[in-house]
């Protein structure tokens, strides 16, 4: 288990991820906004997965739709990607 700083961790966003954000429609950004809050208390929680060799690249759905991939170190959680899954075509749907 990771040593956690005292209070939450401050949240940045890398510029592309900031973009994404930006574009949502208001509904949509407090959802993330919500959500990231929540996050911030406990980045390591077990509603995340870790993506890369260590457990400080990590994913989670934080929102219907919404998945996130971010980066913990020394009491920062950087958001690098911003997915939003919702009307994507699946390969079983694609023309052939």
């Amino acid at each position: 288990m990771k040593a956690h700083p005292s209070g939450p961790y401050r949240v940045e966003y890398t510029e592309t991820a900031a973009a994404v954000r930006d574009s949502l429609p208001p509904e949509r950004r407090e959802q993330l906004a919500k959500a990231l809050r929540v996050l911030a208390r406990d980045p390591y929680t077990k509603a995340s997965a870790p993506i890369g060799p260590d457990d400080d690249t990590r994913q989670a759905m934080v929102a219907p739709a919404l998945l996130i991939e971010y980066g913990v170190l020394r009491g920062v959680m950087v958001v690098v990607v911003v997915t939003v899954l919702d009307g994507m075509e699946f390969l079983g749907e694609a023309d052939e």
